[in-house]
């Protein structure tokens, strides 16, 4: 029975459900005396946004076995600022379940988007000055959070000098346009230079490659277009949609998790399979 309902619970159609709103509801009510597990909460769509969550907790533990206890978390397009916020918040999680703790980081204009630089920033659909933010408020919320202001072309390129931040680990890019997608990507122009402040992958998530029929992102517009480019403009880093979420039907946000494999990165050939290949080893032993 309790392996039956637990099937239950992972079908898209009980979490689309009112049923499942209900489950969540009564989740996030009950978590502080039930004392639920962060993973449980974030795989039941229990959080506030379990795609930030997935990609901190995952970076966190990769982190772990890398032999680090801090990393970095970004996010290009800070706007309103409750991703941000939703960051710094749940890092406490993150720390108190991997023992790594998380500094985040976010690149913002505070004057709103720029002026599109063309038809591949979907001119049709985003415009200058939108999503502006409240700094002061942001910064009351929220006032560990490291701002990076001005244009993402003008701050990317000294950042790690100026910051000397702990390891990359994570990226949220909800930049909209193509253009400052892709002056986002210049912050791996240093890995080879730099590579303590990156590690060897990165879990990313792009916000900007669903959307509506008035959108219609392709791999020639916004975000897809970016990440497209990067990966034919050379071979040290590549960029792609993951390959273990995109199954999972019940989770929403499974095609905008992407990871970036830095294949120059010291410590990319690290040796992490202790224990998990163990048990997979273990499995497959012929049974007599």
């Amino acid at each position: 029975m309790k392996a039956l309902i637990s099937r239950l619970l992972y079908t898209r159609e009980f979490r689309n459900s009112l049923w499942g709103a209900m489950a969540r509801g009564l989740i996030r009510r009950t978590a502080k005396r039930m004392k639920y597990s962060v993973d449980f909460q974030v795989d039941m769509l229990a959080v506030d946004r379990p795609h930030y969550a997935w990609c901190m907790l995952g970076a966190a533990r990769l982190a772990k076995r890398l032999g680090h206890d801090r990393i970095s978390a970004i996010e290009f397009g800070v706007a309103g600022g409750n991703g941000l916020a939703y960051m710094c918040d749940f890092a406490r999680d993150v720390e108190r379940v991997t023992g790594v703790k998380v500094d985040c980081y976010g690149f913002e204009t505070g004057q709103g988007m720029p002026e599109p630089e063309g038809p591949y920033d979907l001119p049709y659909w985003f415009a200058a000055s939108q999503y502006k933010m409240d700094r002061a408020a942001l910064e009351a919320r929220v006032p560990e959070a490291h701002l990076v202001l001005g244009d993402i072309d003008e701050t990317i390129d000294g950042f790690l000098e100026s910051h000397k931040p702990a390891p990359i680990g994570v990226i949220f890019n909800d930049t909209d346009y193509h253009s400052s997608t892709r002056d986002s990507f210049r912050i791996f122009r240093q890995v080879k230079n730099r590579p303590e402040h990156f590690l060897p992958r990165i879990f990313m998530y792009f916000d900007d490659v669903l959307g509506s029929e008035f959108e219609m992102y392709a791999e020639h517009n916004g975000q897809l277009r970016a990440i497209a480019e990067l990966n034919a403009e050379q071979k040290a880093i590549r960029i792609h949609r993951n390959q273990n979420l995109i199954h999972q039907d019940y989770l929403p946000y499974r095609h905008q998790i992407y990871y970036g494999h830095l294949f120059d990165h010291p410590n990319y050939n690290t040796y992490i399979g202790e224990g998990r290949q163990e048990a997979i080893e273990d499995r497959l032993k012929l049974r007599t």
